[in-house]
């Protein structure tokens, strides 16, 4: 059905160039022979008024859908024609040089005409009839912004009482479920009942988002792919996330160790697969959560819901008739009462036909919101679609798509390339339709970027996109599973995901596939025959570094002429571009974003037709091409965050530029000046001036005009001096009072221009200011009434801050004025000299609002914190020593939730000592030489769930009544003299999970294991006078919980206890650095992890090895003795999945046959081994994936054969391993690494070749940092 999606809209396309006077005019210089053209125009003409009715008509007749498809692939031909003579027609105009030859065109045009005549024969025969007029009516859909809910207030009660009153001990763990109380909260329905938006419904309440301590939403679609989730699960938890690789067991510990401490709430949204297996290794990392976690799954599969479900399943009802038009009729007529009462009974009878499905009910409603008249009405509920026989979509959803205008329809199947449950970013999306041209002659007095906002709003208004809120607060837009499946069928073969394996059509238009780590050149090597290919889009996420084959870059894409969308985005070894890139002519946008282009080909200035060119994060490319003017079309440069030294001068030729990120000031004759920015009048999104050092004298750049930009930067060069001209500079850089984000770094001017602040920059919510180091007072920023988030830095020579940064006024009005009225988050960062902040003399408070505080390195700062800050919820106060060492005025600050404090000085605030109640839940104190006990607002806490004391040398003990016992958390670093607390204490702490003792608590001598009651995760580090570990033998203790262990360091540690095979739920043992510590006899049952360095295995455990250690899969073992015994002995684990051996001082030959007998080994290391020089054969798993090998000094030899089943082989620091010359590499390796080893790395060079001739589809290789595919 591609055809009605893309065919209308197309031929209209078609239609509005051939009347366009840039084709007229080119017309009359080619002299294209004029008959010709209009027997193209008039057959056009005829199969337009036909084509509504075919649309219709081919869901019921198959040869009326062949004869749209045929239609549709000449109609294609057709639009690459014009397209060749309006890239001519570019040419002649840039080039200034007369057309082509005419015979070539005249020949193609006669060619098509013939073509399009076979299609216009067959109308009368095939019924069709022309349909005059626009299926889309003449209103407006209506825009309903808020999230709508109708009928559902039971389901939602239910489940919010199993999320936050839901009692862990009412947690079915038996049969199917885990047995940790992760409680698992099944939504089972039919498609489109509303599973998802009832999810989102409890997911985005208030309570819940107090409740827990993090939220993660996936989308998990049919392809049920362990790894995608686990990532998109890390990189949530975690802020910092670095990339991870492949390797899922890395993930799976990171994962565990970022939960460990919160009460989270995952929702798995569209899970299909029912295996219990999967489901176990998805949620195994979950159970580390605090008591609370949950897990939201929705799902259509009774069976999958049953393998899930901890709580009873929640099955989701269809909604009534009623509740059914109450929801068609808030997106027919808007919140207000019904101004239409004869629209009312056939709009129930509609209602009806929507089976209770809320989506059938919202996309109809937006359908029917822009056709308010009984006529129109009456025609939906009696269409045949109702009908149609397809069980794959759903009859509502095919009308809504229906009556879709044409251009609509286009823009709405395109949104099928990405992964069902992908968030479509507006503004990409917009430049990938202009791109393609579906934005072209849509709408007069609008530019196209205009054109396509309206666009995606349109869809939005219909309900075919959706909107929610991600967990950072910011518009996200989907398509929902079934709207999603209705784009996807549409969409025919012209819109494809690439899976590697997968079948495609050659015939395929637009095209994405998954990015992976490394993509190879037989993923690609089917797309020579792809001739018809418009788009190449790679998805993947943004923090994966990615490889792209060479030959994919240099031979199948300079093949692919017809291309208008290219994206090679994330490939980090892409450094330049062939040539031959000049001969994709057609091409419209061009994303090299975090590449490691180094520079452009000249050729990239003969896209004539190119309008977006995205070069963001290229931080080795420091020049545009001279000849960027060249470029007519180009409406979107980004260059942002990269290095481009100066603007090529042809740059000002670009008057239709958009988007143009970065603008450098040149050096008087060098580059360009800063008045130039005035021929860059539509300029809009975000602008960063640098180097405004170079402006000699101010010249107006007319930023006040430029009305639709949202961002500004300005940058003057830290390495000069500030001058006088400065202040002059920034006055006429005055922007927009539509601004919403300003940031001004190094400006050398000793005040501020009356601009900055002023109130009438009502739209401002973002401001920085940084390292101003001549301005000795702060602008009136108080005086912006949107102001959200203000940042002040380095600004050195303010000493005080006060009237002048309130905003006050003499005289003027007789409203109260309130400083700040919107500001949530505030910031002061090294600032030496400011001394004194004065309080706000009126009878309005300022910060009214405020909710985070963050003052670090204000060194000389005394007095008092602002004193009335009703919503504070985090302050941290970071080495500002002078400022927490001076008493305060005493105020409450009851709202506070999280407290970070750092000094090398006293703690003297007195807000911290009022024992008054708060809502104190994360504390950090770090440094603090004179803090004797730890302040009473932190201690009259009772929701105090984690705590951090970093080197408080003076803290010698906790309060007689210890800390409170909602503690989750306690870590404690680098506090020699402080007492821990004593045991008989311990039992009050029952949700405490994890503990850090580092470097502390000296007069600690012994510990035990089940002190505290559900205690998860025991960190103990450094403590130089820990004697023992031990279990208490009491039988009124319950089992231990402890998950995860790890000793290190402490260097009188003599024992550990003799039965830790009570320790039933540990699955992490980690034993390093104990050299007093000299044997470990007995081991948990359920371990997953070890890691034991010097220490002697002894009996019992050598009298069965590993071998009772079923759940055993990764072993990290230390020492040349224990390395010995487990081999030697047999020892080892029979299920073991990963092994790594280190510091092994004496063995010289890695021999025996010991690992060939554990066949579930995948993953080997061999690391720090000083004097191993070889391999005997025979000695590595037969089934070995992964064959890691670093630090090996002496290390010459490899065993002659490696396993035929190894997909990955490293080498790091092995400088005297070499390969003899017919080394025989495994057919089945994927990734070779070689990195500081020059003799193998010279090897490899020598021998490619032959490796390269015998093995079909050679390995990803690299070769210190070089990568090669």
């Amino acid at each position: 059905m591609v055809e009605g999606a893309f065919l209308s809209a197309t031929v209209e396309s078609l239609l509005h160039k051939l009347a366009s006077s840039e084709f007229t005019d080119y017309i009359k210089y080619s002299e294209l022979n004029i008959l010709k053209l209009t027997v193209f125009v008039t057959t056009l003409l005829t199969l337009r008024s036909v084509l509504h009715d075919a649309e219709q008509k081919q869901f019921f007749n198959p040869k009326i859908k062949q004869w749209m498809n045929e239609l549709y692939n000449a109609i294609v031909v057709s639009e690459d024609l014009l397209d060749e003579i309006g890239y001519d027609s570019l040419r002649c105009k840039v080039e200034n040089t007369p057309p082509k030859s005419n015979f070539i065109f005249d020949f193609q045009m006669k060619i098509v005409c013939q073509r399009l005549q076979r299609f216009v024969r067959p109308i009368d025969a095939l019924g069709l009839r022309p349909v005059s007029g626009s299926v889309s009516g003449s209103n407006t859909p209506l825009v309903i912004n808020e999230f709508v809910i109708i009928g559902r207030e039971d389901d939602k009660e239910r489940l919010m009482s199993m999320l936050v009153s839901g009692n862990d001990n009412d947690i079915d763990t038996s049969g199917n479920n885990n047995n940790n109380k992760l409680g698992v909260i099944a939504i089972l329905g039919d498609g489109g009942v509303g599973k998802s938006t009832l999810a989102r419904l409890v997911y985005n309440d208030k309570k819940v988002d107090e409740h827990f301590d993090l939220k993660v939403w996936v989308c998990v679609t049919e392809d049920f792919d362990i790894s995608r989730i686990t990532k998109a699960l890390l990189e949530s938890v975690s802020s910092t996330i670095a990339y991870v690789g492949n390797d899922l067991d890395d993930v799976r510990v990171r994962l565990k160790g970022g939960l460990m401490r919160k009460r989270f709430l995952f929702v798995l949204d569209g899970l299909w697969n029912d295996s219990y297996n999967d489901w176990h290794d998805l949620i195994a990392p979950l159970v580390n959560g605090n008591c609370g976690s949950r897990v939201i799954i929705t799902t259509r599969y009774e069976r999958v819901a049953e393998v899930a479900h901890t709580y009873p399943i929640h099955k989701l009802e269809p909604l009534s008739d009623e509740h059914c038009w109450s929801l068609l009729s808030k997106y027919a007529f808007g919140s207000g009462d019904i101004k239409y009462p004869t629209l009312e009974a056939i709009g129930k009878k509609i209602a009806k036909k929507c089976g209770g499905l809320p989506i059938a009910a919202k996309t109809l409603g937006g359908l029917l919101s822009s056709k308010l008249n009984a006529k129109e009405w009456t025609e939906i509920l009696n269409s045949n679609i109702w009908n149609i026989p397809n069980n794959n979509i759903l009859p509502a959803l095919l009308l809504s798509y229906l009556y879709l205008p044409s251009h609509l329809k286009r823009c709405f199947v395109y949104c099928s390339i990405f992964p069902k449950g992908y968030p479509l970013e507006k503004k990409h999306l917009v430049l990938l339709w202009m791109a393609e041209g579906f934005l072209e002659h849509s709408m007069v007095g609008k530019v196209e970027e205009e054109v396509g906002d309206d666009f995606f709003m349109e869809l939005f208004s219909r309900s075919l996109i959706e909107k929610f809120k991600d967990d950072a607060d910011r518009e996200v837009f989907v398509l929902h599973d079934l709207v999603y499946d209705l784009a996807t069928i549409v969409s025919g073969k012209n819109c494809c995901k690439f899976e590697f394996g997968g079948r495609i059509s050659k015939d395929v238009h637009h095209f994405s596939y998954n990015q992976e780590e490394y993509d190879i050149f037989k993923k690609f090597e089917t797309f020579y025959d792809f001739k018809s290919l418009r788009s190449f889009l790679p998805i993947g996420p943004w923090w994966q570094e990615s490889y792209l084959s060479r030959k994919v870059v240099d031979f199948i894409l300079p093949s692919v002429r017809r291309l208008r969308v290219l994206s090679l985005s994330n490939y980090k070894n892409i450094t330049m571009l062939p040539d031959s890139i000049g001969n994709l002519v057609q091409l419209r946008y061009l994303n090299l974003s975090q590449t490691g282009i180094k520079c452009l080909p000249a050729t990239i200035c003969n896209l004539y037709y190119l309008q977006t060119l995205i070069l963001c994060w290229c931080v080795d490319l420091i020049e545009l091409s001279i000849h960027i003017g060249k470029l007519i079309n180009l409406r979107h440069l980004d260059i942002s965050n990269g290095n481009i030294k100066e603007m090529p001068k042809q740059i000002v030729g670009l008057e239709n530029l958009q988007t143009l990120t970065v603008f450098v000031v040149g050096k008087q004759e060098v580059g360009l000046r800063v008045r130039e920015l005035v021929k860059f009048p539509n300029l809009r999104g975000k602008l960063c001036i640098k180097n405004l050092h170079n402006v000699n004298e101010a010249c107006d750049a007319n930023l006040k005009t430029k009305e639709h930009l949202e961002e500004l930067e300005l940058y003057w060069d830290k390495q000069f001096k500030g001058s006088i001209a400065d202040k002059a500079v920034l006055d006429v850089l005055q922007p927009s009072m539509n601004l919403k984000k300003l940031s001004i770094y190094f400006y050398g001017g000793t005040s501020f221009p009356r601009w900055l602040g002023d109130c009438s920059f009502s739209n401002m919510v973002y401001l920085c200011l940084s390292s101003c180091v001549y301005c000795v007072t702060l602008p009136p920023l108080g005086q912006l009434t949107s102001l959200k988030d203000l940042q002040i830095k380095d600004m050195t020579r303010v000493e005080t801050i006060g009237a002048e940064f309130y905003g006050m006024t003499s005289g003027g009005t007789n409203f109260p004025f309130q400083p700040f009225p919107a500001l949530e988050k505030l910031e002061f960062e090294r600032m030496p000299n400011w001394k004194q902040w004065l309080s706000f003399r009126d009878n309005a408070f300022p910060f009214p609002r405020l909710k985070t505080l963050c003052l670090s390195h204000c060194t000389e700062l005394k007095g008092h914190l602002p004193s009335h800050l009703p919503s504070i919820e985090e302050i941290a106060i970071i080495t500002c020593d002078c400022l927490l060492a001076t008493p305060s005025t005493p105020h409450s600050l009851s709202s506070v939730k999280s407290l970070d404090l750092q000094s090398a000085g006293s703690l003297e605030l007195s807000l911290l000592w009022s024992d008054s109640p708060c809502l104190m839940q994360d504390a950090k104190f770090y440094g603090f030489k004179t803090l004797p006990s730890l302040p009473k607002m932190l201690l009259s806490s009772t929701c105090l769930q984690h705590l951090d004391l970093t080197y408080i040398d003076s803290l010698a003990a906790f309060p007689a009544d210890c800390l409170p016992t909602s503690l989750q958390s306690l870590c404690i670093h680098g506090c020699g003299d402080l007492e821990f607390m004593p045991l008989e204490m311990w039992s009050k702490y029952t949700s405490l999970v994890k503990l850090e003792l580092g470097d502390c608590c000296d007069v600690l001598t012994s510990f035990p294991l089940n002190g505290f009651p559900v205690l998860r995760s025991l960190t103990i580090e450094g403590c130089m006078n820990l004697e023992s570990i031990f279990i208490l033998d009491s039988a009124s203790l319950a089992p231990s919980t402890l998950q995860s262990l790890q000793v290190s360091h402490c260097h009188a540690l003599r024992s550990l206890p003799r039965r830790m095979d009570t320790l039933i739920a540990l699955e992490s043992l980690t034993l390093t650095s104990l050299p007093s510590c000299c044997e470990v006899a007995c081991l948990p049952p359920h371990l997953q992890f070890i890691h034991i360095e010097s220490l002697r295995i002894t009996p019992p455990l050598t009298d069965s090895g590993l071998q009772n250690l079923m759940a055993l899969s990764d072993l990290h073992i230390e020492g040349d003795d224990n390395v010995n015994t487990l081999l030697k002995e047999k020892l080892l684990p029979i299920f073991l999945v990963s092994l790594t051996i280190s510091n092994l001082s004496e063995m010289k030959s890695f021999e025996g046959n010991e690992l060939q007998l554990i066949s579930s080994m995948k993953n080997l290391k061999i690391q720090c081994c000083s004097r191993l020089e070889s391999f005997a054969e025979d000695t590595l798993p037969s089934f070995l994936k992964s064959l890691v090998v670093e630090d090996c000094p002496e290390l010459k030899s490899l065993p002659f054969r490696l396993p035929s089943s190894l997909e990955t082989l490293k080498f790091d620091m092995c400088p005297k391993l070499r390969l003899f010359r017919q080394y025989n590499l495994p057919s089945s390796l994927k990734l070779l690494s070689i990195r500081h080893c020059p003799m193998l790395k010279a090897w490899y060079e020598t021998q490619r070749r032959v490796y390269v001739s015998k093995i079909p589809h050679f390995p990803v290789v690299k070769i210190d940092h070089e990568v090669t595919l």
